[in-house]
């Protein structure tokens, strides 16, 4: 499962020689991207209503790089793994239907209205994490173009759900929106995406214009990395939730010794 080694100005950590300055062998692959290379298996197993009204907890235990041949396997309950050529677990999760069984857990935020991005963006730090704040909401367009080339481009996908006049948004889309949320506020990376719980609530399409808005839950240091908790959620132009996210990160990564 490859994915483009660029430079990245927005996160180093996904090409090679920003990665090797934190000790990887080589470029990691976001984590939304792996994740949305396990869609069409997740569709496969709990059938296309998942889209609609259902929910994905995902964690990402090891990295991912690009070229490595990954294997994804889904239980009759909707736990998965997947495992790299050496039988090591990469990603593990949930599947399922209906509401999370955690959905309660996530925080709706009160900041509505779209704003414009931070100017000058301040820098993240342990100093200024804004825990039990709402941030800067997001407007983002998506035309049908937009969605086909990321899905094409991105993802390499094949669905015929996510093509087309009536589209499905991808829910790789949907799990990236975080990130760019919270560079809406904040300057930071290199960053590695850690987990997701996501909240499917209502059938997405494309060609719309999407509000992504959130809080910051919480925020903690493990192992010299420091980490920020935020619950997001997507609205649909008619005000709709679409879906709620809760995204954890380490955005500030503790260099390698």
């Amino acid at each position: 499962m490859p994915e483009a080694d660029a430079p990245n100005p927005g996160n180093p950590i996904h090409s090679s020689d920003g990665a090797r300055d934190y000790g990887f062998r080589a470029a990691l692959v976001g984590g939304a991207t792996v994740y949305g290379w396990c869609v069409p298996a997740i569709i496969e197993a709990a059938g296309m209503s998942w889209l609609a009204h259902g929910w994905v907890d995902v964690a990402f235990r090891r990295p991912v790089f690009p070229n490595d041949e990954l294997t994804m396997r889904i239980q009759p309950n909707g736990t998965f793994e997947v495992r790299d050529d050496d039988d090591q677990v990469r990603i593990e999760g949930q599947v399922g239907l209906g509401d999370a069984p955690w959905l309660a857990d996530i925080t709706s935020p009160t900041r509505k209205a779209s704003e414009p991005a931070a100017d000058p963006l301040p820098a993240l730090s342990p100093q200024n994490v804004p825990v039990g704040k709402d941030l800067r909401a997001r407007r983002v367009p998506l035309s049908r173009v937009d969605a086909e080339t990321f899905c094409r481009e991105k993802q390499s996908e094949t669905l015929a759900c996510f093509y087309g006049e009536a589209a499905h948004i991808h829910p790789a889309w949907l799990a990236n929106q975080p990130i760019y949320w919270l560079h809406h506020s904040f300057s930071y990376g290199p960053a590695i995406h850690t987990e997701s719980r996501i909240q499917h609530r209502r059938d997405a399409r494309v060609g719309q214009d999407l509000l992504v808005l959130g809080r910051c839950a919480r925020a903690f240091e493990r192992k010299g990395h420091q980490y920020i908790v935020n619950d997001v959620e997507i609205l649909d132009e008619l005000g709709e939730s679409v879906a709620a996210i809760r995204h954890t990160a380490i955005y500030l990564v503790a260099k390698s010794k």
